[in-house]
């Protein structure tokens, strides 16, 4: 093999560079192919907010003129800022499976950012903890929901290899209406409803619909909800609006405002929760591009989705304990029963948010996807550790 790292500087390059994961996945019947100028613009400073306060280098391992892998190192300087360290990251990690190619394609990124005076690096990160993120380490044999990643499963060898060791994981859960139930209330646990009940009696919570008509007013909301809602976990970095707004932006033609819910009590916000259709279902048949035909594919296989994705519950910290989460859960799922959803997808909690592990836990969902975050030391430019071994 004639390897050689070949840094992306032109469109051409980038093109190649978002398009290598079809050689990895191309027998995979779980991979979501990524529209590909969604993925380009991901990747486009001026074009995602993300780069404003982030700056990075991509590479394409080649062996002769043959790409057999991707990497991205990436200085994220709003997180480190509010964080006080000095830490890189790694993503579009995608490699054939050879340890000398995702040896290089590693070490090539963590003497990047060894040159931009980081002591460590983790991943993969695509870019962000915002966007897809982790190698999946169990379930690649089920298929991922909206803003969840799908990874071979041989690259957690090929990381470990190149000095990579666990720094964090977080799970997806499943729950499956089996399809002889015909009321939602069979489906729940009986504690579940007698605390909903509780809640609806003795809670001064309003439960109300996003108004898509003050988008604007609403999105700014819901970022303060959040953001206050997260910010008791260890070294939560605060995601700025402007990411916020670009994320919600994505969503927004997704958004069904029966599943998009704000509570409020005695008038002020007080939590949110947003449940989207999974249109990963549908995406897999675009194969990355909506035109000419792949809007017509995507429009088709949406009108049948099975599987709804729970993406967030958010309660501001003075509101906890006031069955507000109950009740945010149990209309949530009303509305997913009622729309005919059969599947509903709960992603992605981090094993340090022990209080929506165990809520998962108490609804008898399972974990079936697995993700985690890898780290390593980088090393200076005389080779030694920037930190001390582990």
């Amino acid at each position: 093999m004639l390897l050689t790292l070949h840094p992306v500087t032109t469109a051409r390059d980038l093109k190649r560079f978002v398009t290598f994961p079809w050689r990895i996945y191309r027998d995979d019947p779980n991979w979501v192919p990524p529209l590909i100028a969604g993925q380009m613009d991901k990747l486009t400073p001026g074009r995602n907010p993300f780069w404003a306060s982030a700056e990075r280098q991509l590479w394409l391992a080649l062996d002769g003129k043959q790409p057999v892998g991707t990497i991205a190192a990436i200085v994220d300087h709003h997180a480190n800022q509010a964080l006080g360290e000095k830490v890189g990251t790694f993503g579009f990690f995608e490699c054939v499976n050879d340890p000398a190619v995702a040896r290089a394609l590693l070490d090539t990124a963590a003497t990047w950012l060894a040159g931009r005076g980081m002591t460590a690096m983790r991943g993969p990160y695509n870019p962000g903890p915002n966007d897809e993120y982790g190698l999946l380490v169990e379930g690649d044999a089920t298929r991922p929901a909206l803003l969840e990643g799908h990874t071979p499963p041989y690259y957690a060898a090929l990381v470990e290899a190149a000095g990579c060791h666990k720094h964090w994981e977080s799970v997806a859960w499943l729950a499956t209406v089996p399809p002889e139930v015909r009321r939602v209330e069979d489906v729940l646990p009986a504690k579940l409803l007698r605390a909903a009940e509780w809640a609806r009696t003795r809670s001064q919570a309003r439960l109300r619909p996003i108004n898509i008509a003050r988008w604007d007013d609403e999105i700014g909301l819901a970022c303060r909800i959040y953001n206050a809602a997260l910010a008791h976990l260890p070294n939560y970095v605060p995601v700025p609006e402007a990411d916020f707004r670009h994320t919600a932006a994505a969503f927004r033609p997704l958004i069904d405002p029966a599943l998009a819910l704000i509570a409020e009590v005695d008038g002020e916000p007080a939590g949110f929760a947003l449940t989207l259709p999974d249109f990963n279902e549908a995406l897999q048949h675009a194969n990355g591009r909506l035109w000419p035909i792949g809007a017509l594919k995507l429009w088709w296989h949406s009108r049948r989705l099975r599987r709804a994705t729970f993406k967030i519950l958010m309660i501001r910290p003075e509101f906890r304990g006031r069955g507000v989460e109950t009740l945010l859960i149990m209309e949530t799922v009303r509305a997913v029963f009622t729309r005919g959803f059969r599947e509903m997808d709960m992603s992605l909690t981090g094993e340090d948010n022990e209080a929506m592990q165990r809520m998962m836990a108490g609804l008898n969902l399972q974990v079936y996807r697995r993700y985690r975050i890898y780290e390593r030391e980088v090393e200076t430019k005389d080779g030694r550790p920037t930190t001390d071994d582990r």
